[in-house]
């Protein structure tokens, strides 16, 4: 199973999790955006849990994160990805 993180909860991160959820063998398992709000009723949807970045990364059953927050926080979020060891798809 590959687990996943999804960095932004808004209209690209919402269209991302359904694709997320609609691959076999693939599990959202945290939605991490700074509009808890936002990612609370992402995650309800898709039966994921709302994470802190730190928290996501750190995690070691996530091998992937999918980055559709907004574009001036890409560059951060995939050095940290990186460095965290997760395989990246950045919108």
């Amino acid at each position: 199973m590959i687990e996943v993180a999804l960095f932004g909860a808004g209209r690209i991160g919402s269209i991302h999790a359904g694709n997320v959820v609609r691959q076999p063998g693939v599990k959202l398992k945290y939605v991490v955006d700074v509009n808890r709000p936002a990612a609370v009723e992402l995650a309800s949807r898709h039966r994921a849990e709302v994470r802190a970045m730190d928290a996501a990364l750190a995690d070691e059953s996530i091998t992937a994160v999918v980055i559709a927050s907004s574009t001036d926080t890409h560059a951060d979020l995939i050095q940290r990805a990186a460095a965290a060891g997760k395989a990246i798809f950045c919108e």
